[in-house]
């Protein structure tokens, strides 16, 4: 945090960023070079999620990073931007409504804004077993796209039978040497089309009716144990989780921010929420959740704060608010 001692941390703030990853970090920069007022508040560190990636090589400009050093960059940049930072500690209520949005922290600091951006981020859903954590990074992952290439001309097992689990099989299909999808179903969830794409691939196979109850490895990942009809240990390289992800939107919707069926908060073009000056940006949107796609939602939601709140380009923040909310793509 900003070298600011709880008595010193102002109350009042022009904005309020909660969630201090990429899209909650990018917001916070734009907006403090515009000149206002900022206030991040992250529960754990800053860079979110990205801080314990062990990896990074999606991002433009970093051919390769580790997820603590570039969550450092981002924090120093936004120190240098004259963004104030409150770590670790949390949102856990708001009243969103009327001009002046009111939030109170779980250490019981009030706060209010004229604006606020919801980047709270979402987190794959665990299959719990043994292993899970204690490899994750070592060939343990839940993005194909982000470590997929790792595995080239490797076995990787797929865990999951929806959407995102067959898309991601697809293409981890092209660059290992052999994918195993392993489902507690006798069938995919996905889409047809996608179901028969996968199953035509000559490099994929199935386990139906299975399950992981553990993740073998010392040092990586050696091999996976899985239940069906019968116990089996599969020799693999890597395992990719997508069993389902939770938005941290419980708080938002308490407070009457529209979201999807899955918990994922609607948003228009400009990142507008159905509640005035009241944004979201980054994974808490949906797919994909990448750092570049959250970035793009942080610029398009300060830009907007700044011209339509706070007057900005308009001259003017008598303008109108009239999001037109688009449905989260299905996870």
């Amino acid at each position: 945090m900003l070298s600011l001692r709880r008595e010193e941390l102002p109350s009042e703030w022009d904005v309020v960023v909660i969630g201090g990853g990429p899209a909650g970090i990018t917001s916070s920069i734009y907006l403090a070079r515009y000149g206002l007022k900022v206030l991040m508040v992250e529960r754990s560190s800053i860079g979110g999620k990205v801080s314990v990636n062990p990896i990074i090589e999606n991002f433009p400009g970093f051919p390769s990073i580790t997820g603590e050093e570039l969550s450092r960059m981002f924090h120093e940049h936004a120190r240098k931007s004259g963004v104030k930072m409150l770590f670790p500690d949390e949102i856990v209520e708001m009243d969103l409504d009327g001009d002046e949005k009111k939030l109170m922290t779980k250490s019981g600091r009030k706060l209010s804004a004229k604006a606020v951006i919801i980047a709270t981020g979402a987190e794959e859903k665990k299959l719990n077993v043994p292993g899970e954590a204690e490899l994750y990074g070592r060939g343990v992952s839940y993005c194909a796209v982000c470590d997929g290439p790792l595995f080239r001309d490797k076995r990787v097992v797929v865990v999951g039978g929806g959407n995102t689990a067959a898309v991601s099989a697809l293409y981890l299909a092209k660059i290992a040497k052999e994918v195993i999808v392993v489902h507690r179903r006798g069938k995919m969830r996905a889409e047809q089309a996608l179901t028969e794409r996968l199953e035509s691939l000559p490099n994929v196979s199935f386990r139906w009716n299975s399950y992981i109850t553990e993740i073998i490895g010392k040092e990586r990942v050696e091999g996976v144990r899985i239940k069906g009809e019968k116990e089996e240990v599969i020799q693999a390289d890597g395992i990719f989780i997508f069993v389902g992800v939770k938005p941290n939107s419980d708080v938002a919707r308490k407070a009457g921010v529209s979201t999807d069926e899955n918990g994922f908060i609607l948003v228009d073009y400009w990142q507008r929420t159905n509640k005035y000056a009241v944004y979201a940006a980054g994974d808490i949107t949906g797919e994909p959740m990448q750092i570049a796609k959250a970035v793009g939602e942080g610029v398009k939601a300060a830009v907007d704060a700044y011209n339509r709140v706070f007057g900005g380009a308009y001259g003017s923040s008598e303008q109108s608010w009239n999001p037109v909310p688009c449905r989260s793509d299905e996870i």
